[in-house]
């Protein structure tokens, strides 16, 4: 077994087992739990703006189309990971619990050009994820006297094995499809708890199971402006989605599991994902500084009455989010030829989530700046990226989190195995 092959197993191992997050998230327990709009690659310094960027070497998952501009006969694996601190505020929020941590593996991938116009690429990123803990005291109706404490729990996510092919035309113009596979599970729990003793008196878990196919497309249409500058505009698309939900619950009374009260299938349904689209443009002057901006759209509202998505006092609402990029890449001469040695990117972002509660919509805004190192001694190359967020409001009654992410990129990248076949 080939170093390569030792590298893909560790990775996909550690991945596969490393893909939920352990960070409590308030917003997390409606809905599908908290939709993941980042990518982990190439353009995570740039606030994930990324539907019109091409990279030759690495995997930019933002737009399917981009697979076609990878080097040809050259294989790439990458992998992201994520730490990350919140910190929480407003008046819900228990002095002893403010701040939250974790480290995860966020995304596996690979990715091959097949042809001279073809690009492939699969792997396994994260969906949406859910994981969040807190206590509401119990009274008797009518009364100010605490009988029992209501102890919520929930964790799980929704993730995406995925299967990617782009296709060039014409050297300008280029076509992808991502078809993708989503599964998980969500498990939320309610117990009611004795206030003296934290005995459970009762307890309710839901397992939600969830899967489907989802399937997105990509344009990009590129070329040149004069003799110093670079263009690129791209597009995407999802249609409607049907993700088939299937609950099982249980239901225990006094700190027993001998006879469950209830333990069966309650619902078999569908919960719709909407219609998605998104807009991007990138410019680069003198292959060495790139400005990039980027529009998605997802169509809540025309989904929101149709599904009883799982939660309580909230509603479905469009979610937007635009974000800008800015990128100077160092590059170096070799035998003719312009050869990358390291990146600066830096970004912001704003956007809505789909979330409204107490009559606000829940909105989510940040910076972020990477550095980048594309090894000359190895088909290594690291990312660094920094990240500070704020998401949610403290007015309405409701938390505000204040996020810092580091991530950290690995990409591993060479001329994959060809018997001396050229596509010249």
């Amino acid at each position: 077994m080939n170093k390569l092959t030792i590298f893909i197993t560790l990775l996909s191992i550690s991945s596969l087992g490393a893909m939920a997050q352990n960070n409590f998230s308030p917003y997390s327990q409606m809905g599908i739990g908290d939709l993941e709009d980042g990518y982990y690659n190439r353009t995570s310094g740039l606030s994930n703006t990324g539907i019109a960027y091409r990279s030759n070497r690495f995997l930019i998952a933002n737009n399917p189309a981009s697979y076609s501009g990878l080097t040809d006969q050259y294989f790439t694996v990458e992998t992201g990971i994520r730490g990350s601190v919140i910190n929480y505020y407003g008046t819900p929020i228990s002095k002893a619990a403010t701040q939250s941590g974790d480290i995860t593996f966020r995304k596996l991938a690979m990715g091959i050009k097949l042809a001279k116009h073809w690009g492939s690429s699969i792997g396994l990123v994260p969906f949406s994820t859910q994981n969040y803990e807190f206590n509401v005291p119990y009274f008797l109706q009518g009364s100010a006297s605490e009988i029992a404490n209501h102890y919520y729990q929930g964790h799980g996510s929704v993730n995406k094995a995925y299967w990617a092919n782009a296709y060039e035309f014409f050297h300008h113009l280029s076509i992808g499809i991502d078809a993708g596979y989503l599964f998980g599970e969500l498990n939320q729990k309610d117990i009611l708890q004795n206030t003296g003793t934290g005995a459970s008196m009762a307890s309710t878990t839901n397992d939600i199971y969830l899967n489907n196919l989802y399937v997105g497309y990509g344009m990009q249409l590129y070329g040149k402006l004069g003799k110093t500058w670079d263009y690129s505009l791209g597009a995407t698309f999802s249609n409607k989605t049907d993700l088939f939900a299937s609950t099982n619950r249980l239901v225990l009374g006094t700190d027993s599991t001998a006879n469950p009260l209830q333990n069966n299938e309650i619902s078999q349904n569908y919960l719709t994902l909407p219609m998605t689209y998104g807009f991007g443009f990138a410019v680069t002057h003198n292959q060495r500084y790139t400005f990039l901006a980027d529009y998605k759209h997802q169509g809540w509202d025309d989904v929101a009455g149709k599904n009883v998505y799982p939660g309580k006092n909230y509603t479905l609402g469009n979610s937007d989010r635009g974000s800008f990029g800015f990128e100077i890449s160092k590059k170096k001469n070799f035998y003719n030829n312009k050869v990358e040695l390291s990146y600066f990117q830096t970004g912001i972002y704003y956007g809505n989530t789909y979330l409204q509660i107490n009559g606000k919509q829940i909105k989510d805004r940040g910076v972020t700046a990477a550095f980048g190192i594309n090894s000359m001694k190895s088909p290594l190359a690291y990312n660094i990226t920094l990240n500070y967020g704020i998401k949610g409001t403290q007015a309405n009654n409701l938390i505000q989190e204040q996020y810092f992410n580091v991530t950290f990129l690995i990409n591993y990248g060479a001329i994959w195995f060809t018997k001396g076949k050229k596509y010249d």
